[in-house]
């Protein structure tokens, strides 16, 4: 799990143009990325490995996106038609097995 949020650091670091290498700033990507593993599975009804390229990967690190920038709140809005394909597509899944 740790090794998963380190990586999911790096991609939000690369999304957010971090070139710098800053234990404050590591630390606070870090609970952003934990915390956002949570919401995120919360969100979509299903527990998702987001180290993986896709739909998911990128709804998450937009979460990231937003939680850094301080306005999570205004994620659900602007993202809600992405949430709810993706959140259908895991029901179905959910729904073969």
């Amino acid at each position: 799990m740790v090794k998963d949020i380190l990586y999911l650091v790096d991609i939000l670091k690369d999304e957010l143009f971090i070139t710098w290498d800053d234990e404050t700033t590591n630390k606070r990507l870090q609970r952003i990325v934990a915390n956002a593993i949570q919401t995120m599975n919360h969100k979509i009804g299903s527990d998702i490995d987001y180290t993986i390229e896709g739909m998911e990967q990128n709804l998450f690190i937009n979460y990231c996106v937003y939680a850094y920038n301080g306005c999570a709140n205004e994620f659900d809005n602007n993202y809600f038609n992405e949430i709810m394909q993706v959140r259908a597509l895991y029901e179905v899944l959910g729904y073969d097995e």
